[in-house]
């Protein structure tokens, strides 16, 4: 049928509802589903592939939401696909492309390079939907190119940040601030919304002066997966000396500084990409690893956060939502929550490039919906992933027979609390799994969180990780503020701020503690985002008395998250694990 809404026959059906897929098509590749202003579905395709950080085309994904919201390509109203510039898929690329070729291109043109960023986006932004191998993808599914959306990269951050924020459901004037590594020619914007929802951009900081690049290009030195283990060096910041660390911090402050104003970065030694990371292996060789986590770290926090207390005071916007890779950092996240100027703060959960997709589709969706559309829903769990039946699970199970025994609880909450109090470390799998990098209590391993001992076998026997790195803790909702200490009670239920404990926490959760500075990145349970798992945290503290327990994400290290029954099953019986919960089903070794 013809629509109206879009000049074409895009609209398959009732045009007061909207169907969006939104894509990222670059690495950590993900897809979902926003139906009606409701995400329904949400996933990353190494989920599905099992490759950590799986790049490309998110095709699995797709295919699962099609099948699960029973739904096809006909269904869809919109395709959000990220980015104006053809992403990048691997580390790989970062290093044999763009980044390669861009310290030449600057000799040979040295005017200034933030327009030949620019002009490289100019030019990829017309090419983007002549991809053969995207186009391949997107007819295999069905999908008509008249239905493609682009979407800037960093308006997806932006989207996410808004549209998931309380601060939309009730029409506040909000400041929008996204940073990040590299988005179409970006590493940052800052935005206003005012309170009719409308949109002015107010600034862009160009990739050349790239907070965020310049992590992931330390991450890199220290032979580190960069877009992914900066949290390790995050996690190894509090063990250096603050004198070593302030050496290092002096060194790449001579890099990256704050313009003039402190409403931008100014990249000081035109660098960038490789030519970043060769200078670092050139003036940062002989520095302790520790001390030059520590240096990046305290780069990130003295850059970021008078960055974002500039733009507030510029602006007179005390309502900041944020979003993009550099909030990823729960330390710098936790000093922007102390800001006397900022009165209230969102951080969107999970927000790497893997929101992208999300981001899209919000943004497309407002674009497109008519009057009298839903507004977006309001964000509360991130349980937007695959579950499965029993008949699904008694196969997987009956397939291990040989080496596993299983029983059926009547009560497996209640069974669980009774292991933990045990000191019995359980690998939990239960209904839908989370979206995003964090693991909020259905795909997660979870123990006592009272026993130092506990993080000795966790790191060795079952993660299998680095030995420096905190784990987190689960905490019931009632008793956030008996273990954090808590300034400004703004909602924490997805692990994206930090904290600093109660002596009361270093009792009852001291595994689940940053093992120097006793700091934490604590999901706070509500018993109405989360029933299942509250009530196991319930039972628990009926036992122990304790209001909270360690959680770490359901993998072995370098691999992602577990999502089916299966990959449960085979990171058990690869792990030390003492037992193991899918739904209601309780399961040990043979």
């Amino acid at each position: 049928m013809y629509c109206q809404r879009f000049g074409s026959s895009l609209c398959m059906g009732d045009c007061s509802t909207l169907k969006i897929l939104g894509i990222h098509d670059g690495h950590t590749a993900t897809a979902c589903l926003l139906d009606n202003g409701s995400i329904t579905t949400a996933l990353s395709e190494e989920r599905l592939t099992r490759n950590k950080g799986q790049g490309g085309f998110p095709a699995h994904a797709i295919q699962h939401i099609m099948q699960t919201n029973h739904i096809s390509a006909n269904d869809i109203d919109v395709v959000a696909l990220t980015g104006f510039l053809a992403p990048l898929t691997n580390i790989g690329e970062y290093r044999r492309g763009r980044q390669k070729y861009f310290p030449q291109l600057v000799k040979l043109y040295p005017g200034n390079p933030r327009k030949i960023i620019a002009s490289t986006v100019y030019w990829g932004k017309k090419y983007r939907l002549r991809n053969s191998r995207l186009k391949g993808h997107l007819e295999r599914i069905g999908l008509p190119f008249e239905r493609i959306r682009l979407v800037e990269h960093h308006q997806t951050h932006a989207a996410t940040a808004y549209f998931l924020s309380p601060f939309y459901q009730n029409r506040q004037k909000t400041l929008v601030i996204t940073l990040d590594g590299s988005g179409d020619g970006l590493a940052g914007t800052v935005s206003i919304v005012d309170e009719k929802g409308n949109w002015s951009r107010l600034h862009n900081i160009s990739t050349f002066d790239s907070l965020g690049m310049v992590y992931s290009r330390v991450t890199q030195y220290l032979a580190m997966k960069p877009w992914e283990h900066e949290f390790k060096l995050m996690g190894m910041a509090p063990y250096a000396s603050p004198e070593y660390a302030e050496k290092v911090f002096t060194i790449l402050h001579n890099c990256l500084k704050l313009s003039e104003s402190g409403l931008s970065f100014v990249n000081q030694k035109r660098l960038w990409g490789n030519s970043m990371l060769e200078y670092f292996k050139e003036v940062l060789f002989g520095h302790r690893f520790d001390a030059v986590a520590a240096g990046v770290q305290l780069l990130h926090e003295r850059l970021l956060v008078p960055f974002v207390d500039n733009w507030i005071r510029k602006t007179g916007v005390h309502t900041v939502a944020v979003a993009g890779g550099c909030f990823m950092n729960i330390k710098a996240n936790k000093l922007l929550m102390d800001l006397d100027s900022i009165e209230d703060l969102f951080v969107m959960p999970s927000c790497g490039d893997d929101s992208c997709a999300i981001g899209a589709a919000l943004w497309e969706y407002e674009q497109n919906r008519q009057p009298g559309t839903k507004d977006i829903s309001r964000l509360e769990g991130l349980y937007w992933g695959p579950e499965f039946s029993d008949a699904e699970i008694e196969k997987a199970l009956g397939f291990y027979s040989d080496t596993i025994k299983f029983e059926r609880s009547a009560d497996i909450e209640k069974k669980s609390a009774e292991l933990l109090a045990d000191h019995k470390i359980i690998g939990r799998m239960s209904g839908r799994m989370e979206w995003g990098s964090r693991a909020l209590g259905n795909r997660s391993i979870i123990a006592n969180g009272s026993r130092l001992q506990n993080i000795r076998k966790l790191n060795a026997a079952i993660k299998m990780r680095d030995f420096w790195m905190p784990f987190a803790p689960s905490i019931k909702w009632e008793r956030r503020h008996d273990y954090a200490l808590i300034e400004k009670d703004i909602p924490a239920y997805h692990m994206v701020m930090g904290y600093a404990s109660t002596p009361l926490a270093r009792e009852h959760l001291i595994a689940a503690l940053h093992p120097y500075d006793f700091t934490m990145r604590p999901q706070f349970v509500k018993k109405e985002i989360n029933p299942a798992y509250h009530r196991l945290i319930s039972e628990y503290e009926k036992i122990t008395g304790f209001g909270g327990i360690l959680n770490t994400s359901f993998n072995l290290h370098g691999w992602p998250i577990v999502c089916s029954p299966e990959d449960a099953i085979t990171t058990f019986l690869k792990s030390d694990l003492d037992f193991l919960t899918i739904n209601d089903y309780l399961i040990y070794k043979s």
